[in-house]
């Protein structure tokens, strides 16, 4: 039970202030052109709003009775924008195209490949700023540092190349007094992906078919970065000194419909 929540009245009063809302637009668009080529794309304008994140050990950053309402802040999940864009295209090579059609060997290799991909642009999530909780003087409460000035984000990735401007916050030197940041208050970088695959489906028979192809996530190899240090109490504060597992990876397969 949350401190000072001792009676039934006030914990469903509790129960009541810790709700989730999500609110979006979404738009889709699905088109099939000639010659071969369908697209599919799809935006999502959105907000997440919660007090906590449960990833089902869930807990809050300050349960002091007189700074609850704290907690609620966009979720560490939020992605405000989400752009996609899928493709299916028909080579126009090979027989009955307009490209490599006269017959013979080249016409037969080179007959009915497809290409298809998924890009993605995706704005950066949130995440929360923290600083040194020894003059707190209150187990258990997150200590965050005081905003002192505007935040500029200067997007610089690695050692000495802060993503925001550091000078914008400092430590909390009073005793036992909270800071003035909130939870989840910046954003970290977005990504660019493209995904890309080459197949071509060899028809056996009415009821059989092979499909040989060549996949490769993250085409172009374009890093996708972690948030910055959220620490004040860090030497790498709001610095970025690390990319996601997701670097480019090839797959070849053989795909037997029956």
């Amino acid at each position: 039970m949350v401190p000072g929540f001792g009676r039934t009245s006030d914990t469903l009063l509790f129960q009541g202030w810790l709700s989730a809302n999500y609110h979006s637009l979404q738009v889709a668009l699905t088109r099939q052109f000639s010659k071969g080529l369908m697209v599919k794309g799809a935006y999502t304008y959105s907000k997440a709003i919660n007090w906590t994140d449960d990833d089902g050990w869930a807990g809050l950053a300050w349960n002091d009775p007189n700074i609850l309402r704290r907690n609620r802040a966009v979720a560490g999940f939020d992605t405000p924008q989400i752009f996609q864009l899928a493709y299916v295209y028909e080579l126009p090579v090979g027989k009955g195209k307009p490209w490599a059609n006269g017959g013979g060997a080249a016409t037969k290799i080179l007959s009915d490949w497809q290409v298809s991909g998924i890009f993605s642009a995706i704005h950066g999530q949130p995440f929360s700023l923290t600083a040194s909780s020894a003059s707190l003087n209150a187990v258990g409460q997150r200590q965050t540092p005081n905003q002192v000035g505007p935040v500029k984000k200067l997007g610089g990735i690695g050692t000495g190349q802060p993503f925001y401007d550091p000078t914008a916050f400092a430590a909390v030197s009073a005793t036992a007094v909270y800071g003035n940041v909130g939870r989840n208050t910046l954003y970290g970088p977005g990504s660019v992906n493209l995904d890309f695959s080459l197949f071509r489906t060899f028809k056996f028979t009415e009821r059989f078919d092979l499909q040989l192809r060549a996949d490769a996530a993250n085409f172009f190899n374009s890093p996708h970065f972690n948030n910055p240090n959220g620490s004040r109490s860090s030497g790498n504060f709001l610095l970025i000194t690390g990319a996601k597992n997701d670097e480019r990876q090839f797959r070849l397969g053989v795909r037997v419909a029956f």
